[in-house]
Formats: structure tokens, sequence, C-alpha cells
């Protein structure tokens, strides 16, 4: 029989393992719902002739399904390749990382620099050539003035694999957007057994990478939307069965409900909640099955408003604090944005939500002073004005994290007294007191 610490120690490895909101699900087993994307994405990727674009919101679940995609599309993950872009990434410093993950060395102009050694292409044309070098013997080499696509056919184009470019939301110049779609291109008309990804935060694929008709053909666009209450319970289930534990029904009911269809949520709450009720195993290793409680939400609540995201909570707070003037109203007027199950909010809805929040109902007149700050940079660009009258949260994620504050509130301000809409969708019962 494992001692306690030991069996304490596994079951936090298990946790770790099947609640994951601050990395990529690695392991298909613990990827669930998205079934009709992830057969999208399988036969996709097995048409000649076609690239995918994964894009939605935040907190989604946009690069674990890339990181998957292998799987379900039964390629080697030895041959798949995956780029992270920054800011300051272009078309060259892209296929450059891509080529280096592929084991291909880049000599800028056939010098060898420090750039060089570090695996990372240097910006600007170059040109690929043989490396006089001992630790390149297994590396591919390949020769050309320029980054181009032709160039990146030649070695990828009969050799199976997959290239993921992730997070190119990130990148804004429009020369690469055009060159990449031009990369696009030529790989499906080569029909190119490498296939590549891209993926990003996105609306539609013209935000993630420029409107371009030549890819109308050879791209295929997969939208991840937020995801169904029950595919946010088959989370929590295949965690369960992983970690050996039980989450009480209400409190499944309430994570789902304040998940707000992020699956970043659901991770993030279930692993804060499993961590503190598996406790029971470090002095008892004869413990019964883990149960996680409302006493063990309560707690994960806290922990995920505190350490959970941390822009959404640097956020939030310079968006609700004043200097000159204290007043509650900023923080009100979020409140009563993210009470609302509308995505768009009208002004006269939030003034009447800040009543059911405060008791007092203030003037739609009155609330214009704070709309406006709440807009702009001195207040993080919290709000988006979508057009007149109405606003919504500039980043689709603040909604949850501000849900998850409000429900902090109620267990311990409003002694449980509030009843959160969203919470009576999904049939959960009131605190008893």
């Amino acid at each position: 029989m494992q001692s306690s610490p030991e069996t304490y120690l596994d079951y936090l490895a298990r946790c770790e393992q099947a609640f994951r909101p601050f990395a990529p699900i690695d392991l298909p087993d613990f990827f669930k719902g998205r079934q009709e994307n992830i057969d999208s994405l399988r036969s996709e990727l097995r048409t000649a002739g076609r690239q995918v674009a994964i894009y939605g919101e935040r907190g989604v679940g946009k690069t674990s399904l890339a990181a998957l995609a292998y799987f379900y599309a039964t390629f080697n993950d030895e041959t798949t390749h995956v780029v992270r872009c920054r800011r300051d990434d272009t078309y060259d410093t892209i296929f450059g990382q891509m080529l280096s993950e592929a084991g291909i060395q880049y000599l800028p102009n056939g010098v060898e620099t420090e750039t060089a050694r570090a695996g990372r292409i240097g910006g600007g044309p170059g040109s690929l050539s043989r490396a006089k070098t001992i630790r390149s013997k297994q590396r591919h080499v390949l020769s050309g003035r320029s980054m181009s696509p032709a160039l990146l056919l030649r070695y990828f184009a009969e050799r199976e694999g997959l290239l993921i470019i992730d997070e190119y939301d990130r990148v804004h110049d429009a020369e690469t957007h055009t060159r990449l779609a031009e990369t696009l291109k030529h790989f499906s008309d080569a029909a190119s057994i490498t296939k590549i990804i891209v993926v990003g935060v996105a609306e539609t694929l013209t935000e993630l990478i420029g409107e371009h008709e030549s890819l109308t053909r050879c791209l295929a666009q997969i939208k991840l939307d937020r995801m169904s209450a029950v595919e946010l319970g088959e989370i929590i289930a295949t965690g369960e069965d992983r970690i050996d534990a039980s989450f009480q029904e209400d409190v499944r009911r309430k994570i789902i409900a304040l998940s707000d269809g992020f699956p970043f949520y659901t991770h993030l709450l279930c692993k804060y909640c499993a961590e503190d009720a598996g406790k029971v195993l470090r002095g008892n290793p004869l413990a019964k099955k883990v149960v996680v409680s409302e006493k063990e939400y309560h707690r994960a609540l806290q922990r995920a408003i505190r350490t959970g995201e941390g822009k959404l909570r640097d956020d939030y707070q310079a968006a609700v604090i004043t200097v000159k003037r204290k007043t509650d109203m900023f923080k009100q007027v979020l409140w009563a944005v993210a009470y609302s199950e509308s995505q768009e909010v009208q002004v006269q809805q939030i003034a009447e939500n800040v009543g059911l929040l405060t008791g007092q109902r203030p003037g739609v007149q009155g609330l214009s002073n704070y709309f406006g700050p709440l807009t702009k940079p001195e207040k993080r660009n919290i709000l988006v004005r979508v057009r007149q009258g109405y606003y919504r949260f500039a980043n689709p994620l603040m909604r949850a994290y501000i849900r998850l504050i409000l429900e902090e509130h109620n267990l311990v301000e409003a002694n449980g007294q509030l009843q959160f809409p969203w919470m009576r969708e999904l049939g959960v019962k009131p605190e008893a007191h």
C-alpha cells in the first residue's frame, strides 16, 4: 500500500493531467466535445489541396485542437511542427522557425551568425547553404536566395506532415499576410502532403489573415464557438474518472454555469476544486473517494479570482479603481454588463441591472459619464461601444471572470440571496442559510 505522501502526489499528478487551464491538452482522451469540429478537421486534412484555419474567441480550445490534429488525422507527430507567433514576427521569421523545427539549417547570406546558432531565422532576404559544422551533420540543408513558397515546397511537398502556425492573430504585418496567403495557395496547388494549419483569435477568417480571394478554394475554415453545457459536463466527467473523485451535482452545475461556454474556466475551477478536495489524502491513505463539495468550490472560486488569469485581473482592477473621486460606479457598471445574458448590452439594461445588484437604479444620464472612460486606455479599454447605446466586453473572457467575482460577492457579502439568471438556467439551487 502506498504511503500517504505518495498517494497524494499521485493524485495531484493526475489532476494536472486531467485539468489543464494554462496549457494545451496534449492527450486525446482529455479533449472532450468538439466532435463535429474534429470530424471536419480530419476530413479537410485528408483532402488533397486543402489547408486549414482554426479561429474563434480566446479560451475555446483552438490550440488544443490544433495540437491534436496529427492524432485525429493520423499524421506522424514527429513530422508535426509548431511555431507560436510573436508580435514582431514576419513571414521570414515564422517559416524560418518552421524550417529549424523540421531540422533544416539556415545561414543568412551563407554566413553563420549567433541567430543561426540559436536555430532562429534572421529577418530579411537570405539564403540557405550548407553549414560546415559538426553538429549539423544530421540536418537537411536547402539553398535559395530568399524564403519563398517554392523553397518551402522543395522540402515539404513530398514529406507528409503538419506545419502549425499558432497565435497568428499577433501578426499585423500586411506583407506577411499576403505572403502567407500565397504560400497556402502554392501548397494546395502542388497537392503538398505536408499541410498548413493557421490558428488564431478572430471572429472571421478575414480578421485573422486578411482578405484574399485566392484562399476561398484552398483554405478550410473551422470556427470554434463556445462549448455547450453538455460538452463542459463531459470535461468534468472525464476528469472525475481520471482522478477518481466525485463533484457534487450542484457544484458541477455551478462550474458549468460560471464557465460561460469557455473550457478554460471549467478546467480552472475543476483543477482548484480537485486539488483542495484531495488534501484529505495527505493524512489518510485509506480515505474514501475524494468528494468535491461546496466548501472546496468556495475556496476554488476565491483562488480563481486571485490567481487564475493575470491580465483579466489586472485589467479589471485598473478599470474599477478611482483616484481623484472615490466611486463604486465603474465596478457596478461592469457587474451590470456581466449580469446580462446578452453579449451586447443596452444602456437602459445596464441601469436596470445596477438596480438589481445594488437596490438603487441609477438614471441613464447619470451612467453616461462612466461609459466613456471604460472604453479608453486609462481603464484598459475594458468595454467596447458596439453602436449607439450598446456596449460589450472587449475580451470575451472578462464576463466570466466578473461573474466569478459576483458569485463570491453573493456567497460572502449577500448571504447567497442573489439569484443569477445564468445559474437558474442550469437548475442551480440557491445557497441554504
